[in-house]
């Protein structure tokens, strides 16, 4: 079954208000899980790609991280996950009830910390195995970090746009199948779009760059902390919220708001009361 654009918009936005009925403590064990998920993606990247390029090229060696970084998006997609990228596409409901944008706000808080916590967790295991003992790897690592920390702030925050841009489309393009492997194949391509072209993911970073500061200051590269959180973090951040939740989400629910109308003058959003996620 293929679903139409007005059908994905409709969805979405149940998926919205779900969202915001979660339950907080269950919000953050599935964003605590969703940074494992990432930076899986992320290192299973690095592993498959550390020293490619001088075979096959800079442009080859893109292409193959990109597809292999859509892991992520497959575990996220198929385990119910939650991704701070990916929750700016439950902006639609606040926008028929605007006493929503305090709760929107904080669970969006409540995933990004999660994410983060996730991704930590993640840098501390993934050194205990001794993966980065490799030097191609742990090389092709810190190269990935010092050119994410020389990034102005505009570039990072630009970059974080067009990321989110596609992450957000790539949950479109996965909501269009009820397949498997109709999904699967949407992410790949719209997914891996954004890493081959080195735009920049909040949540990956939360992974590369803690992981690329520590391996950097055991090979005397001295990466700066407080160049992590604001001249990338930061900016990237914001990008990514503007890219998703405005440039996206917002963008088709105004786009097909017509098409959901119906059940907003019932007072109702796909099975839930509007009473129900006021509290």
């Amino acid at each position: 079954m293929i679903r139409t654009p007005k059908e994905i918009t409709k969805n979405l936005y149940d998926k919205g208000v779900s969202f915001l009925n979660e339950p907080n403590k269950e919000i953050l064990a599935a964003a605590i899980i969703a940074g494992t998920f990432v930076s899986m993606a992320a290192v299973t990247s690095i592993t498959v790609c550390a020293g490619m390029s001088d075979y096959f090229g800079a442009g080859f060696t893109k292409l193959i991280f990109g597809i292999v970084f859509t892991l992520g998006m497959i575990m996220l997609s198929f385990s119910g996950s939650q991704l701070f990228t990916g929750v700016h596409m439950n902006i639609a409901p606040v926008y028929d009830d605007n006493s929503l944008v305090g709760k929107l706000l904080s669970k969006w808080g409540i995933v990004f910390i999660g994410n983060f916590i996730g991704s930590l967790i993640m840098v501390g295991l993934i050194l205990m195995t001794g993966a980065f003992k490799n030097e191609t790897m742990s090389t092709y690592m810190v190269k990935i970090v010092e050119g994410k920390l020389n990034l102005t702030f505009m570039e990072a925050f630009v970059r974080g746009i067009f990321c989110n841009f596609l992450v957000c489309l790539s949950v479109r393009v996965g909501e269009a199948s009820d397949q498997v492997s109709g999904r699967m194949m949407g992410y790949i391509y719209v997914i891996g779009a954004f890493v081959i072209n080195s735009f920049e993911h909040s949540v990956a970073n939360m992974f590369f760059i803690p992981m690329g500061i520590i391996l950097g200051g055991a090979q005397g590269v001295a990466l700066s902390w407080s160049d992590f959180f604001i001249r990338n973090l930061l900016p990237v951040t914001l990008g990514n919220i503007i890219g998703g939740a405005f440039f996206v989400s917002t963008f088709y629910y105004f786009l097909h708001r017509k098409y959901i109308d119906r059940k907003i003058e019932t007072n109702k959003v796909g099975v839930y009361e509007y009473g129900d996620f006021k509290n």
